[in-house]
């Protein structure tokens, strides 16, 4: 399991917030907010006159992130909940806000994973993966893959209206899907040294996916590119499934673990871009805006404070309890 995978499981993994894994947060989160305050110190370093006013405060946004943390020890039930803290919401540039992020995405879509299997039990779920040649240029790499998905999905959707109005036309393995979620994932490759861009996607289909002509349709597509790859996944649970939807929403983890300078340059292209995208009975899909976890009401609670010190990480502040 990769390190960013962890991440999101020990965010969603039961009992993550019981008091006693309380330590193992605060280390995570350390090591996120040192990335975030190298990043910060990246970007101030450019050539002055690239050091805009906006980047001046988006530096600060990054520095500030995460410089304290409250949480809210429900000390009658073993709970501990992350009720504030500081958060720049760049999750492609800062790590904790990409944990955070990808935590509460990875919980939305299971969660309707568990209402659409509940109504169709035969469905089941298999990892589609996506894969373009290598190139140089990200812009023109990251153009390409997109282009190129969007005009496969329109062979999804073109198949499903001419069978609605009872018309033949050949469908795409797609069509197999009732729904699914993807992400588009970047890398630079350790060895060539150019931009590799990809997607891993669900699908919730009665029929497996065939690699073969999946891989025909997306070299037709893309006119460069046959390299696919569809998993189905193991186990039969919704706990057995959580692997599988890490790979989607651990794209924005990923980030920090590029060098400082593809991380920024990455930021600069991909920043308001649409990475997530969802289709079928995955569509309308609500993740939630809160970074924090949600409050258990009516329930007394001590309430911590952290504040990061260089050098040494979060350490412990002030405490007070409220009764319910």
């Amino acid at each position: 399991m990769s390190e960013n995978s962890f991440d999101l499981i020990a965010e969603n993994s039961l009992g993550f917030d019981e008091v006693s894994a309380l330590p193992s947060r605060l280390q995570r989160y350390e090591k996120a907010h040192r990335r975030a305050l190298d990043m910060s110190g990246h970007i101030k370093s450019l050539n002055p006159e690239q050091v805009s006013e906006d980047l001046a405060y988006l530096s600060g946004l990054l520095r500030d992130c995460g410089s304290y943390l409250i949480f809210r020890d429900y000390y009658t039930v073993g709970k501990i909940r992350l009720h504030a803290a500081s958060f720049c919401r760049k999750h492609l540039l800062c790590p904790l806000c990409a944990i955070r992020r990808g935590a509460k995405a990875l919980k939305a879509y299971t969660d309707k994973l568990s209402i659409i299997l509940t109504d169709e039990p035969t469905l089941k779920p298999y990892l589609v993966t996506f894969t373009t040649k290598n190139g140089a240029d990200l812009g023109e790499r990251f153009k390409h893959f997109t282009v190129s998905m969007k005009r496969y999905v329109d062979k999804r959707r073109e198949a499903m209206k001419v069978k609605k109005h009872g018309r033949s036309c050949a469908p795409v393995e797609m069509n197999k899907a009732s729904g699914g979620v993807s992400s588009i994932e970047i890398k630079r490759g350790s060895g060539s040294g150019l931009w590799h861009v990809h997607s891993h996607a669900v699908w919730l289909c009665e029929v497996a996916p065939d690699p073969i002509q999946l891989a025909l349709e997306w070299k037709e597509v893309t006119g460069d590119s046959h390299i696919v790859d569809v998993r189905p996944f193991t186990g039969n649970t919704l706990e057995d499934y959580l692997q599988g939807f890490m790979e989607v929403f651990k794209y924005a983890v990923k980030f920090s673990s590029m060098e400082l300078t593809d991380n920024w340059e990455a930021f600069k292209l991909l920043s308001g871009r649409r990475l997530v995208n969802s289709f079928g009975s995955f569509r309308g899909v609500v993740v939630p805006e809160s970074m924090t976890d949600e409050a258990l009401e009516d329930l007394p609670y001590i309430e911590s404070v952290y504040r990061y010190l260089e050098g040494i990480g979060y350490s412990y502040e002030v405490q007070k309890e409220i009764a319910a």
